[in-house]
């Protein structure tokens, strides 16, 4: 009964965010924002970050060679590993131990592993952070500022609350406040 209820709640929860993020942002949510209702399917779907591709820039290649350089991809697929770990303990555990059905694991897992989430996209945002911190030093704060012009002309403007739920990037009136201590675009 307490997985349905806590299943219950997730859904409603997650209609208030699309709700509340449709009413700031004045966008229509499109079938995503369904998907993103649905147990399960709202951990498959992945949400759309930008309406096109920004155009690549001094300032995004040394975002990315700052990625490599701190070795960003090893240290987030070691924390994807350490998670799915977890993950196979958690569900292991549910079906041998606590004899729950092949159902009611999947969807303790899925219930399981939102906190996970939010800690792993909180981790995704402190890269994204030190990776623009690092092309801002290489490039100046004028390319960095172009950049973080043509990323927000090109992103889907989210509220901070929702892509931390979301999103594994944050957004550009995030990034830009932190770099360049000033908000370009976004809410």
């Amino acid at each position: 009964m307490l997985l349905y209820i806590l299943l219950c709640l997730e859904i409603a929860l997650r209609t208030v965010l699309e709700i509340r993020e449709r009413r700031i942002t004045q966008m229509r949510g499109g079938v995503f924002a369904v998907l993103r209702l649905i147990p399960l399917v709202n951990d498959i779907v992945p949400l759309p970050e930008n309406r096109k591709e920004p155009q690549k820039s001094q300032f995004v290649e040394k975002h990315e060679e700052g990625h490599r350089v701190l070795r960003h991809s090893v240290l987030r697929n070691l924390m994807k590993v350490a998670f799915l770990m977890v993950a196979v303990w958690f569900f292991s555990a549910m079906v041998v131990r606590w004899n729950a059905s092949f159902i009611e694991a999947v969807l303790w897992l899925h219930l399981a592993a939102i906190p996970f989430k939010w800690f792993f996209n909180w981790y995704c945002w402190n890269q994204e952070f030190e990776a623009d911190a690092y092309a801002f030093k290489e490039v100046g704060k004028q390319k960095a500022k172009a950049a973080m012009q043509e990323l927000a002309e090109c992103e889907i403007p989210y509220t901070k609350l929702f892509a931390s739920v979301y999103r594994e990037h944050p957004t550009v009136a995030l990034r830009s406040q932190r770099i360049l201590k000033k908000v370009i675009g976004g809410r």
